[in-house]
């Protein structure tokens, strides 16, 4: 339930903020290059001026991203108050445009690279994970006695409501989850109640810099939920393909002799779209659509490509989860469905063409 009071969301985040500074040793902020972690690192670092203190600032680099998003983060990184913790490490990504090659890892030592590294980037850390929230969840339990700031908003999704709130927080606060209690480690979301409008009268009023692709993305009538400036090849960013040569020409070049299915999902992008994927009638639930597909995909194609052994873990994976992760079990038939039509394109003989879709 919703509880109303006479403060503004600004005030309240405010509120927030200053009380971590007062109870938290140390405070680290994750940007993205995105709008709300960009509201969260201006408000962070506004305090920490106010008390001539210093905010970690931490970027997972996935290689794959705008340029334009790469300026706002190297603009928040070289703040007096700031200190900066860039990561520049491989990394394994999804690859939302191709089969063939539906890993990419980032940074991959011997390919020629988006763009290089940063002189000041963290390029080495012993024993780093080489998954995306697994190396979040590395670096924040070594902590200690620290406040990660974290940009997520409720309003975006029931999913990130959930798992704002699936730990006990912090003096029980209903803004925040634990990472290490031992450690007096939390995770905090000061902007958990704002809604996508808040963000931006607080970017103008501020005169914040922000991602310039968000204004391409207004002029080309992006609705606000796909407008997402985050890792380009990832399943939920994969329509902003459709207009990257438009948007920044010289990244789509780029990534698509870095990348296998690019050019394909640059055509495709718009085309496909999740919404168009509805659930049969004949399966009850997300998972039981799944668990069907995964035990119809033995087919030539996947038998080359992957090691299909895995399939049955897999199955009793999404059996174990049940209807808690009805979510996500939708979002990878999605994503597969999706990337059966990314990289049709890339099957030139029309009589394999038609082979694999009647195998799918």
């Amino acid at each position: 339930m919703k509880k109303y009071t006479q403060k503004n969301v600004l005030e309240s985040a405010k509120e927030r903020i200053c009380l971590l500074f007062d109870e938290f040793e140390n405070i680290s902020v994750s940007v993205s290059g995105g709008k709300d972690s960009t509201v969260i690192w201006h408000l962070a670092l506004q305090e920490a001026i106010k008390r001539n203190r210093r905010i970690e600032v931490i970027f997972l680099d996935q290689e794959a991203e705008y340029f334009a998003t790469i300026d706002v983060i190297r603009h928040q990184m070289v703040h007096e108050n700031v200190l900066p913790s860039w990561y520049q490490m491989e990394l394994s990504m999804v690859n939302a445009t191709s089969n063939y090659d539906a890993k990419f890892i980032a940074w991959q030592e011997g390919k020629t690279w988006i763009r290089a590294k940063e002189k000041t980037s963290i390029k080495e850390l012993e024993n780093a994970p080489k998954r995306f929230y697994q190396f979040f969840d590395f670096i924040q339990e070594k902590q200690k006695n620290t406040a990660n700031i974290i940009g997520l908003r409720a309003d975006e999704s029931l999913l990130r409501f959930r798992a704002m709130s699936k730990n006990n927080g912090y003096k029980g606060l209903n803004w925040c989850t634990a990472v290490s209690k031992k450690n007096n480690t939390y995770k905090f979301y000061p902007i958990y109640d704002w809604k996508v409008s808040d963000v931006w009268r607080y970017i103008y009023d501020n005169n914040v810099f922000y991602n310039s692709i968000y204004n391409k993305m207004f002029q080309a009538n992006y609705s606000p939920k796909d407008m997402r400036v985050s890792f380009l090849l990832h399943d939920i960013a994969f329509k902003c393909l459709a207009d990257l040569p438009k948007f920044e020409p010289n990244t789509y070049e780029l990534l698509r002799k870095r990348v296998q299915g690019v050019s394909n999902g640059h055509l495709y992008a718009r085309s496909i779209n999740n919404e168009d994927i509805v659930l049969p009638d004949n399966f009850p639930k997300w998972s039981d659509f799944l668990e069907f597909l995964l035990k119809n995909l033995k087919n030539e194609y996947i038998q080359q490509n992957y090691d299909t052994s895995n399939i049955d873990a897999g199955l009793d994976y999404i059996k174990s989860i049940h209807f808690m992760d009805e979510f996500n079990c939708e979002r990878a038939v999605k994503l597969m469905l999706r990337r059966k039509y990314s990289f049709i394109g890339q099957i030139e003989n029309s009589d394999k063409k038609s082979k694999f879709l009647d195998n799918f």
